[in-house]
């Protein structure tokens, strides 16, 4: 079985990192295996993606339903990255995701 370490994960940057770095960003520590902090890493890159997508229909002020499509898509991706940190956080962690309510 993998071991588990701490990693710190700052959601704004889409980055996990080993070392924590408190002052330049809001971030969460995790306890995870290499395999997961893969896992949130590709969640992550999905979102990166989500966001250029909906980023595209800024300049198409006339195709409202594509860009709610989109921007729809970029939240839950982000709401499935919350709730993988969550579950991977530990308890300060959980409790400051718990606090954004963004999930029941």
């Amino acid at each position: 079985m993998m071991e588990r370490k701490s990693y710190f994960v700052a959601v704004d940057f889409k980055e996990v990192r080993e070392m924590s770095i408190p002052d330049n960003e809001i971030e969460f520590e995790i306890v995870a295996t290499p395999d997961e902090v893969k896992e949130l890493e590709e969640l992550f890159r999905d979102t990166k993606k989500d966001g250029r997508k909906a980023a595209e229909y800024i300049g198409k002020p006339f195709d409202e339903w594509g860009a709610d499509d989109k921007r729809t898509h970029y939240d839950e991706h982000l709401i499935e990255i919350y709730r993988f940190i969550h579950g991977l956080g530990t308890a300060e962690t959980k409790e400051r995701i718990e606090q954004l309510k963004l999930f029941g």
